[in-house]
This record gives structure tokens, sequence and C-alpha cells, in this order.
């Protein structure tokens, strides 16, 4: 997905609005619309203030590819079931992403208990 149809699925998914993020970026109403349909591109200072603002990395707000490539020079392979993991946890939102990590975090509690 490209970086104008992330920040606007984020935003959306965030119920944020094209003017609230702009207030939390220091930027006009006007420039976050131009970010969603490709006519701006942002400074690396605002694609930081971005990744910061849904909790995502620069890479992945730059990242067109839905592919994954993890560590592969650690010589790690990585099952298809692990792929689509990372896959699906990209597409949720912020607060998705914090809740799964708390369930995961309860899942390895149990685990550790067994």
């Amino acid at each position: 997905m490209s970086f104008d149809k992330k920040l606007k699925t984020m935003r959306l998914e965030n119920k944020m609005t094209q003017e609230y993020v702009a207030s939390r970026l220091n930027v006009a109403r006007s420039t976050i619309a131009g970010y969603e349909t490709k006519n701006r591109q942002p400074s690396h200072e605002k694609l930081a203030s971005i990744a910061s603002l849904f909790h995502v990395t620069i890479d992945y707000l730059l990242d067109d590819t839905d592919s994954i490539e993890l560590n592969p020079s650690q010589g790690i392979i990585y099952s298809d079931a692990e792929k689509e993991l990372v896959l699906r946890y990209r597409k949720l939102s912020s607060q998705s992403r914090r809740e799964l990590l708390s369930y995961m975090s309860l899942l390895e509690l149990r685990d550790s208990k067994s």
C-alpha cells in the first residue's frame, strides 16, 4: 500500500480528522490532504512525526509492498504462518496493535506456567 493510502487508512481507523492530524504535526489541513492525495510528500521530520503519532515505523510508512523480509542476512527462515502474522499485524489500527500485544503477553504468561 502506498504512503498516501496508509496515512488516510490509519487516520480513519484511529477516528482522526485531517484537522486533528494537521494540528498534531503543526501543518495546515491542506498539507495533510495533499499527503493523502499524492500531491505532496512530507519531509523526513514530518515522516518521523507521522510515524510517532500512529505508532508505526518510517519504513512501514514508505514501504509500498506487502512483501515481507525479516532479517534474511541472519539466515533465519520464517514460516508462512509467521509471515502472515506480520502482514496482518501491519494492517491493524494502532489500538488493535496494542490490544494484540497485550493479549500475546497474557498467552506468554499462561504458556510459561504450563
